[in-house]
């Protein structure tokens, strides 16, 4: 079977502080026509993207470009008043995906995959491309394909909550009460951020926690040992990296200083 036509395609975010008080997000369309978006993130700033564009270079070293950078701020500048430039950038985001189907045509946010399965031969499943959302519908699809191979259950995960998921979207600010009643050192923002990240797990973060103190050392105001401990534990982190950035997003306001005490406290616990 011929491979596909593929094309490369660079996507860049960037997070600025936060320019709207509203927990809307925002699709406005650019000069070029591309849609970009503005929405809240991680409580105290904004996410602006998506600048894509086809990629010719080596995928295995991706970074913003000033020019991707610039287009993003000159963009959020048309629509709202607070003005911001590239020295407001506090992070960016930039990757590459692949993508089936000839260059400046529209691919399917599932991603592509193509199967083989002649007579007398084990069956050959390639997946690639495709957005993260939709991970789970591409391993779905996977699973039905080769179920008439092997003995495999039927597809069962769309309608599975994730990890800590399993409670109605309308009940969050239930559960974050929950959470101070029981834990009652925990300040509001510390809370809503517990629930955020693992919901129903939170009070397996906690334990039998009684005052603040009893969660381990801290680094910064909202991450202590105890979260540490459970994320290296349940969530395989392993590098102070995979905590700030991977399984949260605490680098955006965690100084160097606990940053460099988080990876000495990780590299004791290893």
């Amino acid at each position: 079977m011929p491979p596909p036509r593929a094309v490369l395609l660079k996507t860049c975010q960037i997070v600025v502080r936060r320019l709207f008080d509203t927990e809307n997000v925002y699709v406005f369309q650019n000069r070029d026509r591309r849609l970009i978006f503005a929405s809240p993130y991680q409580r105290d700033f904004t996410m602006i993207g998506t600048a894509v564009a086809p990629f010719r270079s080596d995928p295995s070293a991706v970074s913003m470009t000033a020019e991707e950078m610039a287009y993003l701020c000159d963009a959020a500048n048309r629509y709202f008043r607070e003005r911001i430039d590239p020295s407001d950038v506090i992070k960016s985001f930039s990757a590459v995906n692949l993508a089936s189907g000839p260059p400046g045509k529209r691919v399917a946010r599932e991603g592509t995959a193509i199967f083989d399965s002649r007579r007398g031969k084990a069956p050959l499943l390639t997946v690639f491309g495709g957005d993260v959302t939709t991970s789970r519908l591409r391993a779905e699809r996977a699973v039905s394909r080769l179920s008439v191979f092997y003995p495999m259950s039927p597809r069962w995960t769309a309608n599975a909550p994730l990890p800590g998921g399993d409670f109605p979207p309308e009940r969050f600010e239930d559960r974050v009460e929950g959470l101070r009643d029981r834990w009652k050192f925990l300040t509001p923002e510390q809370a809503h951020r517990l629930v955020s990240a693992y919901g129903t797990r939170a009070g397996s973060v906690l334990g039998n926690a009684d005052k603040r103190a009893d969660l381990g050392p801290a680094f910064g105001p909202e991450l202590t040992g105890a979260e540490v401990r459970y994320l290296m534990s349940k969530e395989w982190a392993r590098f102070a990296e995979d905590i700030l950035w991977r399984r949260s997003k605490l680098g955006l306001t965690m100084e160097l200083a606990d940053r460099e005490r988080l990876a000495d406290f990780m590299r004791g616990l290893a």
